[in-house]
């Protein structure tokens, strides 16, 4: 999978790069080519503060750091979210989250034009509804097994998980 920055940038290689320093601010974000996809998204750069693997849902916090999204501690947590698109990362790595368009996502078993929901299996979502655990800003455009077994596809918008309301 090769997803290339396409706004203009230079010195950007492949978003799917691990760094083990960062190379451009946290929160930067850019526009980008997935060669798999064929369509444009949005990737915002972060901190993993866990391992993480590709098309694992994500946390974004208020320093652009990130950990995976677990619906045992994180439900109602009202926060942006971003699915991983490097292959893997270690904790204190550097890399890209994609934040809009068609996404790579762990799934569960799910049906497309689905819902999406954190799931107690970290980074890991499904269309079955959890209190306080949807994540808004997207739904599954295909079902489990496509693009490959343990995954589906994603249509995303700047995705966020639920917030308590007052």
């Amino acid at each position: 999978m090769a997803i290339f920055c396409n706004d203009g940038r230079l010195g950007i290689a492949d978003l799917a790069t691990v760094d083990t320093a960062a190379r451009v601010p946290l929160g930067t974000i850019i526009t980008g080519y997935d060669s798999v996809t064929e369509r444009e998204g949005e990737y915002i750069y972060t901190k993993f503060n866990a391992t993480t693997t590709v098309g694992q849902l994500c946390k974004i916090d208020s320093t652009n750091e990130s950990t995976l999204f677990d619906n045992d501690t994180d439900a109602n947590l009202g926060c942006p979210v971003g699915w991983a698109v490097g292959a893997s990362y270690a904790a204190d790595e550097f890399g890209w989250l994609q934040i809009a368009g068609k996404v790579k996502a762990k799934a569960g078993t799910v049906a497309a034009n689905g819902k999406v929901y954190g799931t107690a299996t970290g980074g890991t979502v499904d269309d079955a509804a959890v209190a306080g655990c949807q994540i808004y800003g997207a739904k599954f455009v295909t079902t489990d097994g496509t693009p490959a077994a343990g995954f589906a596809y994603v249509e995303c918008n700047r995705p966020h998980s639920m917030a308590t309301t007052a």
